[in-house]
Formats: C-alpha cells, sequence, structure tokens
C-alpha cells in the first residue's frame, strides 16, 4: 500500500470519527475564499490596498463564513455533542492562536527595549479572548503604541470575536427550545447590525444557515442567486458612496459573497492548501512582513511592484511553514485524542477563560476611572 493511500485512509478515518464532519458540505470555493480574505487583509496591513474599511471587510466575510459553517454544525448538534464541538473549536483555533501569541510576545520581549505598564494586561486579554472589549481602552490611539511591537497583534481582536461566537451561539441553539428558530436569529441579527457591534455579520450567517435546514437550496436556485447579486451590488455601492453606511452594510455584502459561494462542490488537495494557510497567513503575515523589512533594509532594495510581491510572498511562505508545522499536524491528529471528557474540559476552560478576562478587563476600568 503506498503512501497516498494510506494518507487517504487516515484523512477518511479521521472524517468519520469526527461526527461533525458530516454535518457540513464541502464548500471548495470556501478554501479559496479564506486566502483570498487573508490575503486582503495582509494588503491592507501592508498599504497596497488603500481603502479605509478593505481589511474589516475581509474580517467581516470571515465572520459571515464561521456564522454559515457552525451555524450549520450547531443546526445539527444535540446537546450531548456539545463535547465534540468544543474539542473542535479548541484543537482548531487555540493551538495555532496561542502559538502566535507566545511568538508576538517573546518578539516583543526581545525587540523592545522597554514594555509599557499595560503589557501583561494586554497579555491577560488575548490569552483569555477578550481582547475586542478592553485592549483600546480608554484611548484607542494611545492603547496601540503600549501594545507588543506598537499594536501588530491588535487582529487579535477577531479572534476574540470569533471564540465569544463559539461559546455563546451553542449555548443558544442547544439549550434554548426555540434556538434554531429563524425569528430568534432574525431578531440577533437585526439586533446587532442596528448597534453597529461586532456580530452582525457572524449572526446573519448563522441566520442563512438557519433558514437553510428549511429550505437548502434557497441560495442555489436562479431566484435566489439573482438576489443575493442584486444585495452584493447594493451593499458595495452604499458602503463606497457613504462611508457611514459601512457598518449597517458590511454584513449584508459579507453574507452574499459567502452565500455565493456555498456550492457543494468536493475539496481538492490544492483548495485544502490555499484554505489551510488562510488561518496562519492572518494570524502570522507580520513575521513575513518584518522579516522582509530587515531584508529589504540591509541589501537596499528599491521599492516598486516587485518589492510588493516579494513582501507578500514572504508572509505567505511564513505561513505555509506554520501550516505544516502546527495546523495540518493539528487537524490530522486530533481525532486520535479525543474523548467526551476532554471535549468537556475544554469547553468549561474557554467559558472559564473569558469569564477571568471579563473580571479582570471590569476591574481595570473601575480602577482607571477611580484613578
Amino acid at each position: 500500500m503506498s503512501s497516498v493511500e494510506i494518507a487517504a485512509i487516515g484523512t477518511f478515518e479521521a472524517r468519520r470519527s469526527d461526527t461533525e464532519a458530516a454535518k457540513i458540505k464541502e464548500y471548495a470555493a470556501f478554501d479559496l475564499l479564506r486566502f483570498i480574505l487573508a490575503f486582503a487583509v495582509l494588503l491592507s496591513h501592508t498599504g497596497t490596498l488603500a481603502w479605509t474599511h478593505a481589511g474589516n471587510l475581509a474580517v467581516q466575510v470571515f465572520f459571515a463564513l464561521s456564522g454559515w459553517l457552525i451555524g450549520s454544525i450547531l443546526c445539527l448538534t444535540e446537546r450531548s455533542e456539545l463535547n465534540r464541538f468544543y474539542f473542535n473549536r479548541a484543537t482548531r483555533i487555540w493551538i495555532p492562536y496561542f502559538v502566535a501569541v507566545c511568538v508576538l510576545y517573546v518578539v516583543s520581549l526581545v525587540h523592545q527595549h522597554s514594555l509599557s505598564n499595560r503589557w501583561d494586561e494586554f497579555l491577560i486579554y488575548d490569552l483569555s479572548f477578550t481582547h475586542n472589549w478592553f485592549s483600546l481602552l480608554p484611548n484607542a490611539q494611545v492603547a496601540l503604541t503600549q501594545m507588543p511591537l506598537h499594536g501588530t497583534g491588535n487582529h487579535f481582536w477577531s479572534i476574540a470575536v470569533e471564540e465569544q461566537f463559539y461559546l455563546g451561539a451553542p449555548l443558544l441553539m442547544t439549550l434554548l427550545p426555540f434556538g434554531r428558530s429563524i425569528y430568534l436569529w432574525l431578531a440577533v441579527a437585526v439586533a446587532a447590525i442596528v448597534t453597529g457591534s461586532f456580530y452582525g455579520s457572524v449572526a446573519l450567517g448563522v441566520l442563512c444557515a438557519v433558514i437553510a435546514q428549511r429550505a437548502p437550496a434557497w441560495h442555489l436556485s436562479k431566484a435566489g442567486r439573482a438576489g443575493l447579486v442584486t444585495v452584493l451590488i447594493a451593499s458595495s455601492l452604499l458602503m463606497t458612496l457613504d462611508d457611514a453606511a459601512y457598518t449597517y452594510e458590511a454584513p449584508f455584502f459579507s453574507a452574499a459573497i459567502v452565500l455565493l459561494c456555498a456550492l457543494p462542490i468536493p475539496r481538492t488537495r490544492v483548495t485544502k492548501w490555499f484554505g489551510g494557510i488562510s488561518y496562519p497567513l492572518y494570524l502570522n503575515a507580520w513575521i513575513g512582513i518584518f522579516a522582509f523589512h530587515a531584508l529589504a533594509k540591509h541589501f537596499t532594495l528599491s521599492h516598486g511592484w516587485h518589492h510588493e510581491a516579494l513582501l507578500a510572498l514572504s508572509s505567505i511562505l511564513v505561513a505555509a511553514v506554520f501550516y505544516h508545522l502546527i495546523d495540518r499536524t493539528v487537524m490530522t491528529n486530533r481525532s486520535r485524542y479525543f474523548s467526551k471528557r476532554l471535549g468537556w474540559t475544554l469547553g468549561m476552560v474557554a467559558y472559564a477563560l473569558m469569564a477571568i478576562g471579563i473580571l479582570y478587563g471590569r476591574h481595570e476600568i473601575s480602577e482607571r476611572q477611580l484613578g
């Protein structure tokens, strides 16, 4: 038996033993979409994409994608199966993320001659997935200068939003008798969008997934796709013509993109690779950027299109290394370590971490107000 056949059998066995894998279809376009989004965030950080909201819009599409996929899983998940849900989220998100946090803070220790008095505070927020709630308080511009490497890790706010969704959605959808109701998620989505919160796109993604449980192919019909294209064009025009409309239109744009890409097409090795490196590219693109700038300064490379291309390539290479060393290894082997007890334990740890972050953050805010 060849190594390819052995690997294929291993992948099949891992998928069969993972009860979540059978709950969603394969969407090859999502792999490519993930890479494009992570690459767009990279280009926004390097200044290649000049539009103010370019990077954030890519993140909003990520949120809508998470809402669609996780919402689809939770629509078919019983309370007794949440242990597997927590295990999968922890292994998929936590391990690469905590490695990225560790690298950022270690490099910051080595690189910066002096650390701000909020350095340990930011670390607690990053480890407890509460970065988006507290890190930029009380003054965002000042806070960015106080963060490790002057705000290099500020993109961790989006990982916090994702984790908050992963912990909140299961409680709503499996504990409440009406948790999978279209009306509930319509209300959640409307409230999140109207208030301009972090959760508009992800809530709209869940709403689309809940609707798809009643009408599975609604987004694949001619009328459905025509409607999605209309929403995409309208939201695009409103966002670009009126900057104030961005917060309210981005979720609709994001959900439309995700649904247009939600074509049940089997993934291939190529698409899986591009989808696989998207997460480490998003987390660790700054490493490639820093390394390239150091080399460019040493060799006095001239600016131009080749400079931007090499900069992007260096970040992709770093992401590929992280993917093969960490993400791919985790995804290939995690099923052999799963147990119900471990799944529940990881779930409780996740809620505990967030509770610690909230209590600590509220304490710090109170201290500043008193001071």
